[in-house]
Protein backbone atom coordinates (compact mmCIF):
# COMPACT_ATOMS: atom_id res chain seq x y z
CA UNK A 1 0.00 0.00 0.00
CA UNK A 2 1.32 3.66 -0.46
CA UNK A 3 1.12 4.64 3.36
CA UNK A 4 3.00 1.91 3.99
CA UNK A 5 5.57 2.50 1.34
CA UNK A 6 5.81 6.19 3.18
CA UNK A 7 6.19 4.58 6.22
CA UNK A 8 9.43 2.90 5.42
CA UNK A 9 11.21 5.48 3.36
CA UNK A 10 10.12 7.70 6.71
CA UNK A 11 12.14 5.68 8.65
CA UNK A 12 14.84 5.39 6.28
CA UNK A 13 15.00 9.39 5.82
CA UNK A 14 14.88 9.26 9.72
CA UNK A 15 18.41 8.06 9.64
CA UNK A 16 19.46 11.03 7.46
CA UNK A 17 17.58 14.03 9.59
CA UNK A 18 19.83 14.28 12.47
CA UNK A 19 17.31 14.21 15.61
CA UNK A 20 18.46 14.45 19.54
CA UNK A 21 16.47 12.04 22.13
CA UNK A 22 12.89 10.96 22.54
CA UNK A 23 9.50 12.05 24.71
CA UNK A 24 7.37 9.62 26.88
CA UNK A 25 4.46 9.67 28.91
CA UNK A 26 4.11 8.75 32.36
CA UNK A 27 3.94 9.41 36.31
CA UNK A 28 2.62 12.66 37.28
CA UNK A 29 4.98 15.50 36.65
CA UNK A 30 6.13 15.94 39.90
CA UNK A 31 6.98 12.30 40.48
CA UNK A 32 9.25 11.88 37.28
CA UNK A 33 11.42 13.03 34.91
CA UNK A 34 10.75 14.29 31.65
CA UNK A 35 12.49 15.83 28.44
CA UNK A 36 11.33 17.08 25.01
CA UNK A 37 13.11 17.89 22.15
CA UNK A 38 12.49 18.34 18.58
CA UNK A 39 14.83 18.73 15.53
CA UNK A 40 14.14 19.85 11.93
CA UNK A 41 15.68 20.51 8.07
CA UNK A 42 17.00 23.29 7.96
CA UNK A 43 15.81 23.65 3.83
CA UNK A 44 12.10 22.53 4.49
CA UNK A 45 9.87 25.34 3.32
CA UNK A 46 7.39 25.13 6.64
CA UNK A 47 5.60 28.45 5.56
CA UNK A 48 4.11 26.61 2.68
CA UNK A 49 2.73 23.76 5.31
CA UNK A 50 -0.71 24.02 5.23
CA UNK A 51 -2.39 20.81 5.27
CA UNK A 52 -1.74 17.50 6.62
CA UNK A 53 -2.87 13.55 6.38
CA UNK A 54 -2.11 11.20 8.58
CA UNK A 55 0.04 7.63 7.92
CA UNK A 56 -0.02 5.14 10.19
CA UNK A 57 2.64 3.97 11.80
CA UNK A 58 3.98 -0.21 12.53
CA UNK A 59 6.52 1.31 15.11
CA UNK A 60 4.93 1.27 18.10
CA UNK A 61 4.16 -1.79 20.88
CA UNK A 62 1.22 0.01 22.31
CA UNK A 63 -1.64 0.67 20.34
CA UNK A 64 -4.20 1.66 23.12
CA UNK A 65 -2.05 4.94 22.91
CA UNK A 66 -3.66 5.96 19.44
CA UNK A 67 -7.06 7.04 21.00
CA UNK A 68 -4.60 9.86 23.01
CA UNK A 69 -1.98 10.81 20.90
CA UNK A 70 -4.20 11.33 17.37
CA UNK A 71 -6.72 13.63 19.56
CA UNK A 72 -4.31 16.15 20.43
CA UNK A 73 -1.77 16.14 17.83
CA UNK A 74 -4.75 17.03 15.38
CA UNK A 75 -6.21 19.44 17.98
CA UNK A 76 -2.27 21.15 18.79
CA UNK A 77 -1.75 21.71 14.77
CA UNK A 78 -5.50 22.78 13.82
CA UNK A 79 -5.92 24.95 16.83
CA UNK A 80 -2.90 26.24 18.13
CA UNK A 81 -0.72 25.74 14.51
CA UNK A 82 -4.00 26.50 11.74
CA UNK A 83 -3.23 23.55 10.11
CA UNK A 84 -5.71 21.78 8.45
CA UNK A 85 -6.50 17.92 8.03
CA UNK A 86 -7.45 16.13 4.49
CA UNK A 87 -7.52 13.76 2.67
CA UNK A 88 -4.87 11.53 0.43
CA UNK A 89 -7.50 13.05 -2.36
CA UNK A 90 -6.86 16.51 -1.29
CA UNK A 91 -3.48 16.09 -1.73
CA UNK A 92 -1.46 17.13 1.62
CA UNK A 93 0.91 19.44 2.53
CA UNK A 94 2.75 17.17 5.29
CA UNK A 95 2.02 13.50 5.99
CA UNK A 96 2.14 13.07 10.30
CA UNK A 97 2.99 9.61 12.30
CA UNK A 98 3.78 9.04 15.42
CA UNK A 99 5.91 5.94 17.15
CA UNK A 100 5.53 4.77 20.67
CA UNK A 101 7.67 2.82 22.77
CA UNK A 102 8.48 1.48 26.05
CA UNK A 103 11.70 -0.27 27.78
CA UNK A 104 11.37 -2.25 31.01
CA UNK A 105 14.17 -1.00 33.73
CA UNK A 106 15.39 -2.20 37.42
CA UNK A 107 16.63 -0.02 39.83
CA UNK A 108 17.91 -1.01 42.73
CA UNK A 109 17.17 1.21 46.03
CA UNK A 110 19.01 0.33 49.37
CA UNK A 111 17.49 0.86 52.86
CA UNK A 112 18.95 0.87 56.23
CA UNK A 113 19.44 2.16 59.72
CA UNK A 114 22.70 2.36 61.92
CA UNK A 115 23.91 3.43 65.57
CA UNK A 116 26.54 6.11 64.26
CA UNK A 117 30.33 6.08 65.02
CA UNK A 118 30.12 4.69 68.72
CA UNK A 119 28.76 5.07 72.22
CA UNK A 120 30.58 6.86 74.48
CA UNK A 121 32.88 4.93 77.27
CA UNK A 122 31.29 3.06 80.62
CA UNK A 123 33.39 3.34 83.51
CA UNK A 124 33.64 3.05 87.52
CA UNK A 125 35.58 5.90 89.23
CA UNK A 126 39.39 5.39 89.68
CA UNK A 127 39.75 5.67 85.80
CA UNK A 128 38.29 1.67 85.69
CA UNK A 129 36.40 1.63 82.29
CA UNK A 130 35.74 0.38 79.08
CA UNK A 131 36.38 2.71 76.38
CA UNK A 132 35.83 2.90 72.59
CA UNK A 133 31.64 1.63 73.23
CA UNK A 134 29.69 0.34 70.94
CA UNK A 135 29.42 1.83 66.86
CA UNK A 136 29.75 1.38 63.61
CA UNK A 137 26.34 -0.57 63.89
CA UNK A 138 24.12 -0.81 60.82
CA UNK A 139 21.78 -2.43 58.88
CA UNK A 140 20.89 -1.97 55.05
CA UNK A 141 18.53 -3.99 52.63
CA UNK A 142 18.43 -3.92 49.06
CA UNK A 143 15.20 -4.23 46.94
CA UNK A 144 14.76 -4.43 43.33
CA UNK A 145 12.49 -0.78 42.07
CA UNK A 146 11.11 -2.07 38.53
CA UNK A 147 9.87 0.64 35.88
CA UNK A 148 9.04 1.28 32.40
CA UNK A 149 10.26 4.38 30.34
CA UNK A 150 8.63 5.36 27.46
CA UNK A 151 9.29 6.99 24.14
CA UNK A 152 6.69 8.94 22.33
CA UNK A 153 8.08 10.63 18.55
CA UNK A 154 5.79 12.56 16.10
CA UNK A 155 7.00 12.89 12.55
CA UNK A 156 5.84 15.47 10.18
CA UNK A 157 7.00 14.68 6.53
CA UNK A 158 7.02 16.31 3.42
CA UNK A 159 4.13 14.90 1.26
CA UNK A 160 6.14 15.15 -1.96
CA UNK A 161 9.69 14.80 -1.16
CA UNK A 162 9.31 11.50 1.52
CA UNK A 163 11.13 13.12 3.98
CA UNK A 164 11.15 14.08 7.68
CA UNK A 165 11.09 17.85 7.81
CA UNK A 166 10.20 17.87 11.51
CA UNK A 167 10.80 15.83 14.28
CA UNK A 168 9.15 15.76 18.31
CA UNK A 169 10.53 13.35 20.68
CA UNK A 170 9.57 12.78 24.12
CA UNK A 171 10.81 10.55 26.98
CA UNK A 172 9.64 9.99 30.32
CA UNK A 173 11.07 7.72 32.76
CA UNK A 174 8.67 6.28 34.56
CA UNK A 175 5.11 5.02 32.86
CA UNK A 176 2.12 4.92 34.82
CA UNK A 177 -0.55 2.18 34.73
CA UNK A 178 -3.41 4.91 35.38
CA UNK A 179 -4.82 5.36 31.89
CA UNK A 180 -6.07 9.03 33.35
CA UNK A 181 -2.62 9.59 34.03
CA UNK A 182 -1.46 8.55 30.69
CA UNK A 183 -3.91 10.68 28.77
CA UNK A 184 -2.97 13.77 30.98
CA UNK A 185 0.89 12.98 30.59
CA UNK A 186 0.19 12.28 26.67
CA UNK A 187 -1.63 15.65 26.29
CA UNK A 188 1.19 17.41 28.19
CA UNK A 189 4.45 15.61 25.81
CA UNK A 190 2.23 16.60 22.47
CA UNK A 191 1.40 20.17 23.46
CA UNK A 192 5.17 20.50 24.11
CA UNK A 193 6.41 19.18 21.23
CA UNK A 194 4.08 20.85 18.73
CA UNK A 195 5.14 24.23 20.87
CA UNK A 196 8.23 24.05 18.96
CA UNK A 197 6.75 23.90 15.54
CA UNK A 198 7.57 25.61 13.00
CA UNK A 199 10.73 25.72 14.35
CA UNK A 200 12.21 29.51 15.05
CA UNK A 201 14.79 30.16 12.58
CA UNK A 202 18.09 31.67 13.22
CA UNK A 203 19.50 33.58 10.27
CA UNK A 204 23.31 35.32 10.52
Amino acid sequence: MKLKKIFRATIRSGAILAVGVAVAIGLPLSASAQQVRANWSKDAPFAQYKTYEWVPSEATNHPFYRQYVGEYVNYALTKKKGLQQVTAAQNPDLYVTYHFSTRDVMDWNTYGYGFGPGWGGWGWGGGWGWGGGWGGMSYSQTRPSPRVIGYLTIDLIDAHTRKIVWRGEAMQDDVTKSGNAEEKQIAHSVYKMIDRYPPKMKHD
